[in-house]
């Protein structure tokens, strides 16, 4: 009896010999044609003809053949033809006559319609390549560049015996012209300014090194109306300390340019609290704000900033300081709120008061407590800050009948929570306590005079 096991390699092998026999087959048909003459020495079977060996290096001989062939010993004749050339097809056609163009011509030199023809393979080899390029848009793009350019790739197209050459398609260079203006690569675009790429690469350190060297120092900001060139100096100017430049920069930048979020980024509360120029701050959102309607979102932006210029400044300058000097300053205060047309707030009559009181100018002190009473009450919080301001400038009789009048319900307003935004019975009560704090105080203040006179 005979047995045929061709597909399993001999005992005597081993392991790696047998993996790496295994792993130069892979490719090869399965069973018959796995060892076939190892397995006939050992088994004693007589099998196919060949060896391993035999069958090795044919493949290895086919693999040589399909190597670029040498042109001076290519005994078949060729020419340089570029992709549309070997399709048959113009560089002006479209996706659909290329595949047109493809499949007619792999149909005319396909090996089983022209199989008398030696050069039936080669030429369908050449025209696989030139139409994976052209068939991807990406790589056809590029390509057309590079054909438009005289640079183009080309590919070795076999010819019959007599046929003669095409003519090839003249493409001429494109002239040289002169760069765009918009495309610099020797130049990189850092916060507006024009830097070298030597520069840039070289880190912030030295990008912001060049451009204060190149465009800020020795400049004026008062001569230029590039935003960009204002924005960037004013940060310049604010690290090292340049006050009035960096205002006046920023103020600069605001005017040309009118849009509400410049005026945002431009930080002008920072400036203007840093540097201590409150009413000049205030005087300049004032202009400013006046660009917007009276209701729009942009004015109320404005006029909140503007209050609070005016507040950091009452608060800095009329309630700290000499008592002289806090009263002088209480009177710039209201009279600069008059120039703008804004009402004094509670808050500002209050300070104004205090440092006349302290100054020793009770005649401008009871003014301001007269003009502020019979002026009309527009908010119904107000009544609670009128309250408050008659008992710090100890007109406590007045305070406790204007908050008798609120507890007994003469202005409804002041007990409605959801208009005085809190509750009014907590707001009583510390009326209440302020009062009666300030009476015990005006009486101390009485007792110790008539102890002194006496």
């Amino acid at each position: 009896m005979t047995t045929t096991f061709a597909s399993w390699p001999p005992a005597r092998l081993t392991k790696r010999d047998r993996i790496c026999r295994w792993r130069s087959l892979s490719s090869a048909p399965p069973m018959i044609r796995r060892w076939p003459a190892l397995g006939a020495a050992v088994r004693g079977v007589s099998t196919m003809r060949g060896s391993i060996t035999a069958w090795g290096m044919d493949r290895r001989r086919a693999r040589l053949d399909r190597m670029p062939i040498d042109p001076a010993l290519d005994p078949v004749r060729t020419e340089q033809r570029d992709f549309y050339a070997v399709l048959g097809a113009e560089p002006s056609a479209s996706a659909g006559e290329l595949r047109a163009a493809f499949r007619e011509s792999v149909l005319r030199h396909h090996p089983d319609r022209a199989a008398s023809s030696d050069l039936a393979t080669r030429r369908t080899s050449v025209l696989n390549r030139a139409w994976a390029v052209l068939r991807d848009p990406l790589r056809r793009l590029h390509y057309d560049r590079a054909f438009e350019r005289g640079t183009a790739a080309t590919l070795d197209w076999p010819l019959e015996a007599g046929e003669r050459p095409i003519a090839p398609l003249q493409r001429s260079r494109v002239a040289a012209v002169a760069p765009s203006r918009w495309h610099q690569p020797q130049w990189r675009n850092v916060a507006g300014f024009r830097v070298p790429v030597a520069v840039w690469m070289q880190g912030p350190s030295a990008q912001d090194r060049w451009i204060v060297e190149h465009h800020i120092e020795g400049q004026d900001w008062r001569t230029h109306r590039e935003h960009y060139w204002l924005r960037y100096a004013a940060q310049h100017y604010r690290d090292r300390n340049r006050i009035d430049d960096w205002v006046g920069a920023i103020e600069r930048l605001v005017e040309l340019d009118p849009s509400f979020d410049t005026l945002v980024q431009a930080n002008l509360r920072e400036a203007y609290l840093a540097t201590g120029m409150y009413l000049r701050g205030a005087s300049f959102l004032q202009r400013v704000g006046e660009r917007w309607p009276a209701e729009g979102v942009q004015r109320r932006w404005t006029d909140r900033e503007l209050r609070i210029l005016l507040g950091e400044f009452r608060d800095v300058q009329v309630r700290r300081g000499r008592a002289v000097d806090r009263a002088e300053n209480a009177e710039l205060l209201l009279n600069f709120l008059e120039a703008l047309g804004v009402e004094p707030s509670i808050a500002d009559v209050r300070a104004a008061i205090a440092a006349h009181r302290r100054a020793g100018h009770g005649e401008r002190a009871s003014e301001l407590v007269e003009r502020i009473a019979a002026s009309p009450v527009a908010e119904p919080g107000r009544w609670f800050s009128l309250v408050q301001l008659l008992t710090e400038a100890g007109e406590t009789d007045r305070a406790s009948a204007l908050l008798a009048e609120i507890a007994r319900g003469e202005h409804p307003e002041a007990l409605n929570s959801r208009l005085i935004h809190g509750d009014p019975v907590r707001r009583l009560s510390a009326a209440r306590r302020r009062l009666t704090l300030a009476r015990r105080r005006k009486h101390q203040l009485v007792s110790a005079a008539g102890g002194v006179a006496s």
